[in-house]
């Protein structure tokens, strides 16, 4: 078989694999405050407490939410501020050097008390990130969330993450939070379609020499 042959069976084959999208390996333990004892409507953790499995409490206190509230997926969600504003954090591992990765999350607010705008610093490898969630028009039934995320270059095989509930430090009423994710960036289908056309005239351009040679 010549070249040419050769390359465009690899092409018919690379665009009936490659088409398809793969849904991407979140690396984050726990993203979604899914483990853990049934919170019920909703059960408060301090610092150092072991009850949200993958994550460390590390100051504050958190409200493990399980039916006060909407959560953006699954059953359960967290209010960063307990009893007072707090910091939580979890070590991921698996990535790979050099990788891209997408870090993203789901926020909203606890509507029952000010402050009316919460805010929520995001930290990963180094870089920290401020977001804020305004509650006006929101309630418990209806939380409004909205999903954040920023692009990450893997330095190592692993990576610290953190949040922290920021404004009064001692308001009940923090930033929730959801949905956490670290996952490999995965090509758009545009991508994928450039690929492709870039395979095909590789191969045309390759059976051309081989037919002149």
């Amino acid at each position: 078989m010549k070249l040419g042959a050769i390359l465009g069976a690899g092409f018919v084959g690379l665009t009936l694999v490659a088409a398809p999208a793969q849904a991407a390996v979140n690396l984050v333990t726990n993203g979604g405050f899914e483990l853990g004892a049934d919170p019920g409507v909703f059960t408060t953790y301090g610092a150092g407490s072991g009850a949200l499995p993958g994550w460390t409490i590390d100051a504050g206190s958190v409200d493990h939410i399980g039916t006060y509230w909407q959560p953006s997926e699954g059953a359960r969600s967290l209010d960063m501020a307990g009893l007072s504003a707090a910091t939580i954090s979890q070590t991921v591992g698996g990535l790979t050097p050099g990788q891209r990765y997408v870090f993203s999350f789901d926020i909203a607010g606890n509507p029952d008390g000010s402050p009316v705008v919460k805010t929520l610093e995001a930290s990963i490898g180094g870089s920290t990130s401020i977001h804020t969630f305004d509650v006006t028009g929101h309630s418990r039934a209806a939380m409004g969330w909205e999903s954040h995320s920023l692009s990450f270059l893997a330095t190592g095989t692993s990576v610290a993450l953190s949040f922290a509930a920021k404004g009064d430090p001692t308001s009940p009423y923090g930033p929730a939070l959801d949905n956490v994710s670290l996952s490999a960036a995965v090509p758009e289908p545009g991508t994928w379609a450039m690929l492709l056309v870039g395979f095909a005239g590789l191969s045309l351009a390759t059976r051309r020499r081989v037919r002149r040679a």
